[in-house]
């Protein structure tokens, strides 16, 4: 089978082409940047907001299935470049859906956020009610809405906090600049700056679940299989089921990896939620979702990239 996956250059983007390609099946990725990941059979790059024509070639040549990772992703950035996250985020999504359609191409598997929640103290499940929280988010719930009346076939996931690095140690997270947790504790050992700590919390720091980019990538060929099959489109928390305060992730650092790390307490960034923890029994029970990593192989394989130098 071809799939095409936009922003496929990215960090989860090349976790997913190895389980395809894997697979046995013919990867293409479309990102504005370039890519090395060996998994992608032919890599177009090309803005998806501003040449949206460029998916015209991809998609006559037999798509099967878009796996839509493209957009822009921090939440602090999204306050002061609003404009660029609306065109790339959902003025990007409603081109592709257009194009999907035009050449009869059914089936989408559309990255959103956790972050479109409200904020809970317990594990939030997929009917919990959504909050405009800040422009980043309000950019996934407007793209979930269009995919939805799309009437194209659809698996929209909500993730939590995708982390970790490849098992094999191909591929890991890199950003530019970093600004994930885990692999900015490494980044700045000696001089880590904790966003807040007058969170409703245990410990006042923001409390995430952590969830492997393994499983994720793995759970994206599930939810493919799960259309092609005649499953209904719907929506699914992808997590691990618990969460962790950034002390206790820098706590668990420390211990594991044997790293003294050093840290300070800065501002709240603003649109920041005291806690996001899925709920993942939907997915669990639809989906056969099976996270096989918890928090200390994410470390593990984090740790690991990083220790290697490999980017």
């Amino acid at each position: 089978m071809r799939f095409l996956v936009t922003g496929g250059a990215g960090y989860l983007g090349n976790h997913i082409a190895k389980e395809l390609n894997k697979a046995g099946h013919y990867v293409i990725c479309l990102d504005k940047r370039e890519t090395n990941c060996k998994y992608y059979h032919k890599k177009v790059i090309q803005d998806l907001s501003s040449s949206p024509r460029e998916l015209i070639p991809i998609l006559q040549s037999g798509i099967d299935t878009v796996f839509h990772l493209a957009g822009r992703i921090e939440i602090s950035e999204s306050y002061e470049r609003l404009i660029e996250f609306w065109e790339d985020n959902v003025y990007g999504t409603t081109q592709l859906i257009k194009f999907m359609k035009i050449f009869d191409v059914k089936n989408i598997i559309y990255s959103s956020s956790a972050g479109v929640y409200k904020a809970k103290d317990r594990p939030l499940k997929e009917t919990d009610e959504i909050a405009f929280n800040n422009p980043y988010a309000n950019t996934k719930i407007a793209a979930e809405s269009i995919i939805r009346d799309s009437g194209l076939n659809h698996v929209i996931f909500r993730f939590f906090n995708l982390a970790g690095a490849d098992p094999d140690g191909e591929m890991g997270e890199c950003h530019d600049p970093e600004t994930h947790l885990i692999p900015l504790v490494f980044e700045k050992i000696n001089n880590f700056v904790i966003n807040g700590d007058t969170y409703n919390t245990n410990d006042g720091t923001c409390v995430r679940d952590y969830v492997h980019v393994t499983d994720i990538a793995k759970a994206h060929l599930n939810a493919r299989d799960y259309l092609k099959k005649g499953g209904k489109s719907d929506t699914f928390n992808l997590g691990f089921g618990h969460g962790y305060s950034i002390i206790e992730v820098i706590e668990l650092i420390k211990d594991y990896c044997s790293l003294d790390v050093k840290y300070t307490i800065g501002e709240k960034r603003k649109g920041d939620p005291s806690s996001l923890v899925a709920d993942i029994s939907k997915a669990r029970k639809i989906l056969n979702y099976r996270p096989d990593y918890g928090i200390i192989e994410i470390i593990r394989t984090a740790y690991n990239w990083h220790k290697n130098g490999k980017r």
